[in-house]
């Protein structure tokens, strides 16, 4: 795990800034306020991790410090475009990010 974390920064240094960027900006706060559960679903549209060695760093990154992170991608048709003539819709394709992040839960403490 540590070979390849020091893979990403020496080979894919400037994207591995960006995941971490993400990480600490975009999904920290979100794990944070379900620090109780232990469990934090997260839905971007981020262009970061459009790049599956993004993805992949990002599951590293968690996994070394003790989650468990997983990701699926969520491919929506929008629509763009309708024909009046046709009736035809022209669509583009979104990709949502739906990210789960696992870990021990807090304890709460009763009375």
């Amino acid at each position: 795990m540590v070979k390849r974390l020091d893979s990403y920064e020496l080979e894919y240094g400037e994207l591995f800034a960006k995941v971490i960027r993400f990480i600490e900006r975009k999904m920290i706060p979100i794990v944070l306020r379900h620090a109780i559960s232990g469990v934090a679903h997260i839905n971007t549209e981020d262009a970061v991790l459009g790049d599956p060695m993004a993805l992949a760093m990002l599951i590293d990154v968690f996994s070394e410090r003790g989650y468990h992170a997983v990701v699926d991608i969520h491919r929506v048709e929008v629509p763009e475009r309708v024909n009046l003539s046709s009736g035809a819709i022209t669509c583009v394709t979104k990709k949502v990010y739906r990210i789960q992040i696992r870990f021990q839960g807090s304890e709460i403490r009763r009375g």
